[in-house]
Formats: structure tokens, sequence, C-alpha cells
């Protein structure tokens, strides 16, 4: 009797661990659209907002009980940014890449009109933009160039980039800006395969330094106080990344975390409970201490293979993300915390979002097989007709990874299709010249 006892007590020891580890912890809610979802602001636990392809606007006023769509006067043109200082004053970021160069977005009445007009050089593609008040803005995007104003964007003065550190950086992008008051600033950006990098003000923005820190870029930086700062990136080779600075930048440590994909966001629902989404990968990366280095990342699969780009804490019970195909996730409150230890992996095969999207002239294809098998991959146009079929051979069970590049296609919409064994999906991805 007393061995039947231990026994029943490890058949449920187990089965409790198996419930912890398959929690969702992101529950899908509603959504007024299927764009998909790159970006969010939020300035307090009721008003909040995201945004993403061809110029969609979304917002709640309801701690996201509900989510409505705004007219951005945006159709053709992804919202590569968007901002508020408060639930009334906000801007977003939109380019054509092509012709017109960068259109600035503001609304003075929380995103129920929004007025446009043309980022002052039109040869600079802006993509980022911040205010610490309503006249003291910055933006930054592909061309390296940061840019001031001092008169709520009537004008834009060009910032001094100090480049002793990393002379050949003046030029690479920079992907997101954070300020902590509003004389210090903080910038993250660089480009795959050559470097991520740091800039930081300390005279709101009329100058900054440069810190080469990591191998592959940052999209995202938080200052925890004055000073630990994290930032996160990564590529679609090597993983998701992070750099810490525990002394005010005197000194940073870089960090390949050991999982798929790239770190785009950087939300806290704790002052140690991290959540960073990995994008195409369609997993979260988990920290439970402060982003401590010798404490290991847990990977957390998003609900319906969601690719994850965007997300934020207002409380540890209040969380949103955003995603493809216009998802809105939210925390789930009956899962608080996550069981350290844990190794949480998807059970089910998924093909990712390719990115980037639109793309010239290569793009990544990631997909996530349950079990080891052999992949092909095929090309199809609008019309359905196969265009070429790649055949990838055996590949092993886990996140796996796929480079395309354009061969002589004209510019248009493609559809992509993975086959491996009984698992079939496809997607469709945007080839631009």
């Amino acid at each position: 009797m007393k061995y039947k006892f231990i026994i029943l007590a490890a058949l449920l020891l187990v089965l409790s661990a198996f419930q912890v580890l398959s929690q969702d912890y992101w529950l899908r809610v509603p959504s007024p659209t299927e764009r998909i979802l790159t970006k969010c602001a939020f300035v307090d636990s009721v008003y909040g907002w995201a945004a993403g392809d061809s110029g969609t606007i979304i917002n709640t006023t309801n701690s996201g009980a509900s989510w409505q769509l705004q007219n951005s006067g945006v159709q053709n043109y992804n919202i590569d940014d968007i901002f508020f200082l408060n639930r009334r004053l906000g801007w977003a970021l939109a380019n054509d890449y092509l012709f017109i160069g960068s259109i600035v977005l503001q609304t003075t009445n929380g995103g129920l009109n929004w007025s446009e007009s043309r980022f002052p050089d039109s040869n600079y593609v802006v993509t980022n933009i911040y205010y610490t008040d309503s006249l003291a803005g910055y933006a930054t995007g592909f061309s390296g160039r940061i840019y001031r104003t001092t008169n709520g964007g009537n004008n834009w003065i060009e910032c001094v980039i100090d480049t002793a550190g990393c002379p050949y950086l003046y030029g690479f992008p920079k992907h997101r800006v954070s300020f902590i008051n509003s004389t210090t600033g903080f910038l993250c950006g660089g480009k795959y395969d050559i470097v991520g990098a740091v800039w930081r003000t300390t005279n709101a923005g009329v100058n900054w330094s440069t810190y080469c820190l990591t191998p592959e870029p940052l999209f995202d930086i938080k200052v925890i106080n004055e000073n630990k700062i994290i930032s996160s990136g990564g590529d679609f080779e090597f993983g998701a990344i992070t750099t810490t600075t525990w002394n005010n930048t005197a000194s940073w440590k870089y960090l390949n975390i050991g999982l798929f994909g790239v770190a785009r966001d950087l939300a806290f629902r704790t002052e140690k409970e991290v959540w960073m989404p990995l994008s195409f990968a369609q997993a979260w990366a988990v920290h439970l201490d402060s982003c401590n280095q010798d404490i290991p990342w847990i990977s957390v699969p998003a609900p319906d293979s969601t690719a994850v780009y965007a997300a934020k804490f207002l409380s540890p019970s209040l969380g949103f993300a955003f995603g493809s195909y216009g998802a809105i996730l939210k925390y789930n409150t009956a899962v608080i915390g996550i069981t350290p230890g844990s190794t949480i992996v998807p059970n089910r095969s998924s093909l990712g979002q390719n990115y980037p999207n639109p793309f010239n002239p290569s793009t990544n294809i990631s997909y996530y097989l349950a079990k080891g098998d052999y992949v092909n991959i095929t090309l199809y146009d609008i019309t359905g007709k196969r265009i070429k079929v790649f055949v990838e051979g055996y590949r092993p069970a886990g996140y796996n990874n796929f480079k395309f590049l354009n061969y002589g296609l004209a510019s248009g919409v493609y559809i992509y299709k993975i086959d491996a064994g009984n698992f079939s999906e496809s997607k469709k991805m945007v080839l631009l010249k």
C-alpha cells in the first residue's frame, strides 16, 4: 500500500508539472483587423494603440476590453512607429520608401483624427519617433541620422553623433528611442552580420555618443534604473541576443540567449520577470531574474502560432501583445508567473511569416517541426502558378530557417508553402524592387 501511494504521488506530480508547462499564458482576444500589428503604445492602463500593415491603427479606451480601428488616412504604406505622449497627443510614421519620403502623422484628439505632413528631408527614411514633451521630439531611422525638434515638429535639426568608438557606424539603422528624463536618452540599432550599437545623449539630443556592443542589430532598449540598461535584438541565423550594463554604460555584457528568433521588444511584467517576443519564431523568451546573465532564458510558445512583434505590461496582471494576422493577445490573469526551470516548447508544427516583408533582395522563412521530417518549400505566384520547389531535405525537430533569394522575380505578391510529412501550410509574402 505504501508503494502504491508513492507511485500515485509521483504520477500526480508529473501531471501537475505537465499542466504548468502547458498553461496558456496569453489568450487571443477579438481584433478589428487581420493586418499584421508590429508596434504598440500605451499611456496608462486604460488607453492604448497598436499599428502596422497598410496604415492600420487600432486603439482601446477601456483597458483592452474592446479595440476599434482608427482612420490614419494612410492605406498603401505600413505604420513603422507610433508614439503617444498622453491620451490626446500622438504621432505615427509611414514610408513609401521610393518617391515621397517619410509621412509624419499627428493627432491631438487620441487618434480620432490624424493630420499628415512630410518629413523635411525627403532623402531620409524616418522609422522611429519619440517626444519628451509636446515640443521636444526625436526622429531617426534607416539612414543613421538623428534629428530633434524643439517646436513640436515644425522644424527638425540634425544631431551630432560622436563616432570615435565606431567610425564606420554613422549610416547604420537606428531602431528605438527611449528617454529617462528631458536630457538623457538612448537609441539602439545596427546592421545584420556587422554590429549592434547603443547611442546615448545627456544634453537633450544635441550630441550622441556611440557604443559598439554586439555582432547583430539591437531593436529595443529599456532603462531599468540610472545604472541598469538592457537592449535586445538578434538575427535569423544565430537567434535572439541581449546586452546589459549595470554601471551606467561604463561596461556592457553581451549574451546570445540560445533561442531562435529576433527579440524586437522588451516587456517587464514585474521588476524581475521579462517577456521578449521573438517575432517570426512564434515564441517568447522569458527571464525570471531581471536579465541576470547567469540565469537561462525560457522558451514559451505563442498561441495559435502567432508571430508576436510588440508587447507591453501595464501591471503584473494586465498585459497586451500584438502580431500576425491582427493578433491581439491578452495576458492570462489565471496564470501569474512561470515556474523557474520550465522548458516549454510547441507541440505542433507551424510555418512562420517571412521577415522582412516586404523584402528585396532576400527574406527569411522560419518554421517549427514537431518531429524531424523531409521538407519541401514551394513558391507560387498570386494566380497559383507554381514557380519553384526548394528541396530542403531532412530537417530536425525544432526551429529551422530557410533563406529565400530573389531569383529575378518581378515585384508582387507571392505564396510560399511548406510540406513536411503530414504537415502543410502556406503564407503570403511581398517582393518590392
